[in-house]
């Protein structure tokens, strides 16, 4: 999550470069029915990973062409070769992977969450697409035929807890790319670590049914592995049924002259330029309390 921050307790609508759908085991909670939407009982248990995709989907389709448009800009401008073939990494509900489809890449989808593939291949079909998705691990993961670039948004990086995890999934990446081709991603950024929790809400439409989000970063920061805790909840409200879902994982932050250092251990990979957001005008030494570091690496030929 990344944009204008307000501390833990303060709500911002999320902007352009706030969206970060979780890809971890949470906690999902039971249907109750309501009749007063400030009396509905809260009753939590246990759930399964990714629960929820269809009001993960809407929670979190933000502005997703603009981050589109940056990537084919991205493509256009750095890759050595067409680009014609994209790997999606932790492709969750496809915002970025069907936007790309509809502009004629073919694309590929990873992701760990079996119900994601499912529901993303179900919107797939249902648009005339038919992506090439798997279920794996994106630190260890091998393609049938290789691509001309990849993608990994919404800080999914981040799941990866360990330097050891992060170099075997640029490893990874590298192995599925064509020499010349591209790997952008995206990666939150915190310029101090004093007091950092932040926290966000915000609601969607869609048709009858509202979706009610809050997502809080940066809790119980652990300085020495630069992990923190993650907090989510959803509320859906449809025909007079209110259904709330709550998630919390671990996350790992990497700072940016460190992020440098793991590519160069990782091998494979050449430093293209890095930005903050989406912005290929606003390069990241550039910029003023950037929040949000893009990443351009090119497949050594």
């Amino acid at each position: 999550m990344v944009g204008q921050m307000r501390r833990a307790g303060g709500t911002a609508a999320p902007g352009p470069e706030q969206a970060r759908s979780p890809r971890s085991p949470g906690r999902a909670v039971v249907t109750v029915p309501a009749r007063r939407a400030s009396r509905t009982a809260r009753v939590t248990a246990p759930g399964p990973h990714y629960s929820a995709p269809r009001l993960y989907e809407i929670a979190f389709d933000l502005n997703r062409k603009g981050e589109v448009d940056f990537l084919e800009g991205c493509f256009k401008r750095f890759a050595r070769r067409r680009v014609r073939r994209v790997l999606d990494i932790a492709c969750g509900t496809g915002p970025h992977l069907l936007r790309l489809a509809a502009r004629g890449y073919r694309m590929s989808g990873l992701d760990l969450s079996p119900a994601n593939i499912a529901f993303l291949a179900r919107r797939a079909r249902g648009a005339g697409f038919e992506p090439d998705l798997l279920v794996g691990d994106m630190a260890d993961f091998r393609l049938p035929a290789p691509v001309d670039a990849a993608i990994c948004m919404q800080d999914s990086q981040g799941h990866l807890l360990t330097t050891e995890r992060l170099v075997a999934h640029l490893r990874a990446v590298a192995r599925a790319l064509r020499p010349g081709g591209l790997y952008v991603f995206d990666r939150y950024m915190t310029s101090s670590w004093t007091d950092p929790a932040r926290r966000w809400s915000w609601s969607r439409r869609r048709g009858r049914l509202i979706v009610r989000a809050s997502f809080s970063a940066l809790n119980d920061v652990d300085p020495v592995s630069q992990v923190f805790r993650e907090r989510m909840e959803l509320e859906a409200i449809e025909n007079g049924t209110r259904r709330l879902y709550r998630q919390s994982h671990l996350s790992r932050m990497v700072f940016p002259q460190e992020l440098k250092s793991l590519v160069a251990l990782a091998g494979g990979f050449e430093f293209v330029q890095w930005f903050f957001g989406f912005k290929p005008h606003q390069v990241l030494e550039r910029s003023r309390h950037p929040l949000l570091m893009v990443v351009v690496l090119r497949k050594k030929q």
